[in-house]
């Protein structure tokens, strides 16, 4: 009895402490059971998502197309072609002015290889572009005619290459980069063959009418740059081609180059899209690339965190343009120079940059499974 108090006056004593060790055993346990499945389980999905990203082609992914610009130096052997043939829709053909190198002398030669490519391969052809003063042959800036025969010599360029290639490049950006940031419209060699804005704009109009009486089935585009970034420019792009509209000018659609950084404002691309939308015209963003590196820095490491960034730049436009264009409005979205290697910003410029999906080697980058993700959105 003796034995049995004492013991019962000690577990007494002892029981919450017990009480407590067993909690804070079974917690910890708990803890212990948790945590590993958890981890695992994250890691199984992590790497499912990885699979299935790997697996995904932008084409097979997008309910619109999608673009790029590859020139025909892309070969069938190399790793480059098998990128752009898995993953684009539609190629930008180039047909700068400079085709003309005199008048009457065309060179079509990059353009005759994408025509005869695409009828062997399921692609849309987009033409780019017709009438566009810094792609022009100094011959045509600096025409020596009169204003009259200036027009003649732009009709025959536009023709010329429209119906060569009718019923097969779809679509045209007739005419490329009227105004300036501020929306007035650019004092170029084309537009001081005029002598007032009013002249100039019918001249621009009679482009479109010409292309159109080369082939009445294509869709004609104006493009322009940096719509999200300049609300004059855009009110004045859109002003025009209301004006179009209510001219009976035949116009289809409006591109927005789309070459914006890091910096560039989901506010202004969603402005932009929104007004574009409001005109009734398809949209296509025509030129799309991300730079890293805006402010020239010639010391700028290109590391994960600016890559990261990027990809999420990337993931925005795509995503933001499914949502608000509507789909009978969207023509696509092409996105520039293909690689890091081609690009206009690191091979024409000389910057330090990797404005593209795919690196200099084609492997693809984050900002690759960026436009990925917002073409699932």
């Amino acid at each position: 009895m003796y034995l049995i108090s004492t013991t019962s006056t000690h577990l007494a004593k002892f029981l919450p402490m017990l009480t407590l060790i067993v909690i804070t055993g079974l917690m910890t346990a708990c803890d212990q059971q948790i945590d590993p499945i958890k981890e695992s389980t994250e890691t199984n999905i992590a790497s499912a998502a990885r699979t299935a990203d790997t697996n995904a082609t932008l084409k097979s992914t997008a309910t619109f197309p999608i673009g790029a610009t590859p020139g025909s130096w892309i070969s069938k052997k190399t790793k480059g072609y098998q990128m752009f043939e898995s993953n684009f829709s539609s190629k930008t053909v180039h047909a700068y002015m400079s085709i003309e190198s005199a008048e009457n002398k065309f060179n079509f030669q990059e353009i005759d290889y994408w025509v005869k490519w695409a009828e062997s391969n399921p692609i849309r052809l987009h033409g780019h572009c017709l009438v566009f003063h810094t792609g022009a042959p100094d011959w045509m800036l600096q025409y020596k005619g009169t204003t009259a025969q200036f027009e003649q010599m732009i009709k025959n360029h536009i023709q010329t290459i429209v119906s060569r290639h009718k019923g097969k490049i779809k679509s045209w950006d007739v005419y490329n980069e009227v105004f300036t940031s501020k929306g007035g419209i650019d004092q170029t060699a084309f537009r001081k063959m005029y002598s007032s804005d009013e002249d100039y704009m019918k001249f621009i109009k009679r482009c479109f009418q010409w292309a159109h009486e080369a082939d009445p089935k294509a869709q004609l585009f104006y493009n322009d740059y940096s719509l999200e970034n300049s609300q004059a420019k855009l009110d004045a792009v859109i002003k025009m081609v209301e004006d179009f509209k209510r001219s009976g000018v035949q116009i289809d659609g409006i591109g927005s180059q789309m070459h914006i950084n890091l910096n560039t404002s989901e506010a202004g691309i969603r402005n932009s899209f929104l007004k574009l939308a409001a005109t009734g015209l398809l949209v296509h963003v025509s030129e799309l690339d991300v730079a890293l590196n805006p402010s020239n820095d010639a010391n700028l490491e290109i590391n994960q965190q600016l890559l990261n960034a990027q990809r999420s730049k990337y993931q925005s436009v795509a995503s933001l343009y499914k949502q608000i264009i509507p789909g009978r409005l969207q023509h696509g979205i092409t996105v520039w120079d293909f690689s890091d290697a081609d690009s206009w910003i690191v091979a024409q410029k000389k910057k330090k940059d990797a404005p593209c999906i795919f690196d200099a080697n084609y492997n693809k980058k984050p900002a690759f499974y960026g436009i990925l993700d917002g073409l699932k959105n």
